[in-house]
């Protein structure tokens, strides 16, 4: 099957595919056939990405071991980036592919000034290719939108699992969102992918392959793609991120160089939600602590209008749990439940936050970290009222029902069962296995 490179115009927004010598195929038709990967490189007006070392956020220690890489120039042909949620594993990738082409490198750091590192900013450079999950009947027009705040932030969260839409944060979907190879759906564009490996660079020194969220690939796109690392060829670099290190496959693992990326510290986080224009400095400074050291986390609170609503919910939620009322709790299970799995992690991780702010509170000597300090009346109430509390252990229950979420666990099922832990721990009863057994 012909190779495929994604090339998307700027300001027209005019789509082609360029398929090896084959003429240029229509993206409808491309994905028609099978969206399920899209392989290209994007290339946007007025971009805000730079793409290089100065687009990452903290993650020095990485950073420092591939400019080693770089400048002895023993580069690995596969590595895997792994960690939390919006940690930089994206602009890393971007940094680290830009570094490869860059005609002009100075111990190990691109140039951002050579022609190379000019079509790696713009993301038009021939041999850097993307590849991301999505839904089975995406549309070009919502790729392209994706692909956009990709290359202004590479922080900013636009895959298709945790935003259904482009359009706004409260759009829900159950499509199943992955990386697929329908055998009988043919020319795949995983295929089309394997074929493009097997050339030469177009014009840079290596071809290079960004894998997002490499975990969604399910096992007949996996062992597919493993074939791709097994016999990768001369000067063929792959970057696979993933915030589920577990969930890919073993074999992939093995093949590659793994690099753990750490939380962002609250201060990190903040200085960059000011400098990106997202927040002022107080409300950065409270934002970037909620976030839990993820950055594109802390950027969804600043864009959300909900946030106010969310913990009000939650404080209900954490209510109606220590009633354990069936007949009260229920009705507001359903109402998170029919917001979708995103909204539902959202909300559990501002419940985190705010069950943390208790155990700050409890605590004398740290009183003054809390993050929701316009709550901390009722909050420093409920602690007074609920001296035999378990917060740990409702810290745990919470932590454990977030990737029951991700998992497509019953959502329903999940609030329920967290809601007879909450209940339980804010009474001083420890619940053994309530959560876990819906796993």
């Amino acid at each position: 099957m012909p190779s495929v490179a994604g090339r998307i115009e700027d300001t027209a927004y005019s789509y082609s595919y360029q398929c090896g010598m084959d003429p240029v195929f229509p993206v409808q038709q491309v994905l028609h056939e099978n969206p399920s990967f899209l392989v290209g490189s994007v290339r946007f007006k007025n971009s805000l990405s730079s793409m290089a070392w100065n687009n990452v956020i903290g993650q020095e220690r990485v950073v420092h071991t591939l400019n080693r890489a770089l400048s002895s120039g023993r580069v690995a042909h596969a590595y895997i980036f792994h960690g939390p949620e919006g940690v930089g594993k994206r602009a890393v990738a971007f940094g680290l592919a830009q570094a490869l082409q860059c005609l002009q490198p100075a111990d190990g750091a691109a140039c951002g000034a050579c022609n190379a590192c000019h079509k790696a900013q713009k993301g038009i450079h021939p041999d850097i290719h993307v590849l991301m999950p999505t839904t089975t009947d995406p549309s070009h027009k919502d790729i392209a939108a994706r692909l956009q705040a990709m290359a202004e932030d590479p922080y900013a969260t636009v895959d298709f699992r945790r935003r259904p839409s482009m359009e706004g944060g409260k759009a829900t979907s159950n499509k199943q969102v992955f990386y697929s190879i329908d055998e009988k759906k043919e020319p795949t564009l995983l295929r089309r992918a394997m074929r493009a490996m097997s050339f030469h660079p177009v014009e840079g020194k290596y071809r290079v392959v960004i894998v997002i969220d490499a975990d969604m690939m399910r096992k007949e796109a996996a062992n597919a793609f493993l074939k791709l690392l097994e016999e990768p060829g001369d000067n063929t670099v792959f970057v696979l991120t993933t915030d589920r290190v577990d969930h890919v496959l073993p074999t992939i693992l093995s093949r590659c160089q793994q690099m753990r990326f750490e939380t962002l510290a609250a201060d990190e986080i903040a200085a960059a939600l000011v400098q990106r224009d997202y927040a002022d400095p107080k409300t950065a400074a409270v934002l970037a602590r909620m976030a839990d050291g993820s950055l594109s986390r802390a950027i969804e609170f600043a864009a959300s209008d909900e946030l106010p609503q969310v913990r009000e919910q939650v404080l209900d939620f954490l209510r109606l749990s220590y009633k354990g009322r069936g007949d009260f709790i229920t009705p507001m299970v359903d109402q998170i439940s029919a917001q979708g799995r995103e909204y539902t992690k959202f909300l559990l991780v501002v419940a985190l936050g705010i069950i943390r702010d208790l155990m700050l509170i409890s605590d004398a000597d740290s009183p003054e970290m809390i993050v929701n300090v316009d709550q901390k009346e009722a909050l420093t109430k409920f602690v007074h009222n609920l001296k035999d509390a378990r917060i740990a252990d409702m810290i745990e229950a919470i932590e454990r029902t977030i990737p029951l979420i991700e998992r497509n666990v019953n959502t329903r099922l999940a609030l329920i069962s967290l809601s007879i832990v909450l209940g339980n721990a804010m009474k001083g009863i420890r619940s053994e296995g309530i959560v876990t057994e819906l796993v």
